[in-house]
């Protein structure tokens, strides 16, 4: 068999010769007044510095002029809904002075484990209330298991448009003259506040403040508190002020009350408008004084 031989193509490829020139910024003169130019180097430093600058300053800038976050029990604030969180609370009687107000603000539905205030200072001149607890009606109210007063001073307590189904004011109780003109009623719920479960826990001591609000907010339905509790807390000025609230049980004791040192006139009023179920009064009336 004889041998082929097969001719193998001679191929050839050619290859664009691409090129590929940057402008040369280096060399770049920007004209100045007075005849003088910026060369391009000196341009693009000198912008990359400026523009790094000014981040700085922007950043500096918006570390100094930014607020810090309000925590509770941060004072000149209201806490809304069961939150931590606080924000400016502006007091309506002197909204040109920085408020010392700690403001509790609950809408309906909102539940609340413990409010415990302990060894805090309270008063101011020309506020009416150093405590209060505030609901919006009869039917939509604050709704509280326990209220708790001990080793505590106010000048007056009033309590009005409630329910408290077990009044305990003993032993140790000195007030400079009370009045507890309630209407016993059967119909009084006794109050038990179950599951703390997803509740907040609002706790504050060793302060000096205005005056301590818990408030309801407009709307329909009732704030929920396991418990509120005052141990050691004394005002020189201003009162406790309880309105439209259901209790299940108000224990007052080792406390004193009274504005006047006169037992003739009431420092202690529990009115006509509050429905209790029953009532241990063993208040002990003193010519009390608290200036």
């Amino acid at each position: 068999m004889k041998d082929r031989k097969f001719p193998i193509p001679n191929l050839s490829f050619g290859f664009i010769n691409f090129r590929f020139k940057i402008p040369n910024f280096w060399k770049f003169k920007l004209p100045l007044p007075n005849g003088v130019y910026l060369g391009g180097g000196k341009l693009i430093l000198g912008g990359l510095g400026a523009v790094s600058l000014g981040f700085i300053a922007g950043m500096f800038l918006l570390i100094n002029t930014g607020e810090s976050q309000i925590t509770f029990p941060q004072t000149g604030a209201s806490y809304t809904n069961g939150s931590l969180i606080g924000a400016r609370f502006v007091d309506p009687e002197s909204p040109q002075v920085a408020s010392q107000t700690l403001q509790i603000y609950a809408a309906a539905d909102t539940r609340i484990d413990k409010i415990v205030l302990t060894n805090i200072s309270l008063g101011k001149a020309g506020l009416t209330d150093a405590f209060a607890i505030q609901g919006l009606s009869t039917s939509d109210s604050i709704i509280i298991g326990e209220l708790i007063i001990k080793n505590s001073e106010f000048p007056s307590i009033d309590i009005a448009a409630s329910e408290i189904y077990s009044i305990k004011a003993t032993p140790n109780v000195f007030v400079a003259g009370h009045t507890f003109d309630a209407t016993v009623s059967n119909a009084t719920n006794n109050i038990t506040v179950g599951s703390a479960r997803g509740a907040t826990n609002y706790t504050a001591e060793d302060m000096t403040v205005d005056r301590i609000l818990i408030t309801q907010a407009a709307g329909t339905g009732d704030v929920i508190i396991g418990s509120v509790v005052l141990d050691n807390v004394k005002a020189w000025i201003g009162g406790i002020n309880i309105d439209n609230v259901e209790i299940g049980t108000f224990t007052i004791s080792d406390s004193s009350v009274g504005d006047d040192g006169n037992i003739d006139t009431a420092d202690f009023v529990i009115n006509s408008s509050v429905n209790v179920n029953n009532v241990t009064d063993g208040i002990v009336e003193r010519p009390i004084f608290i200036r």
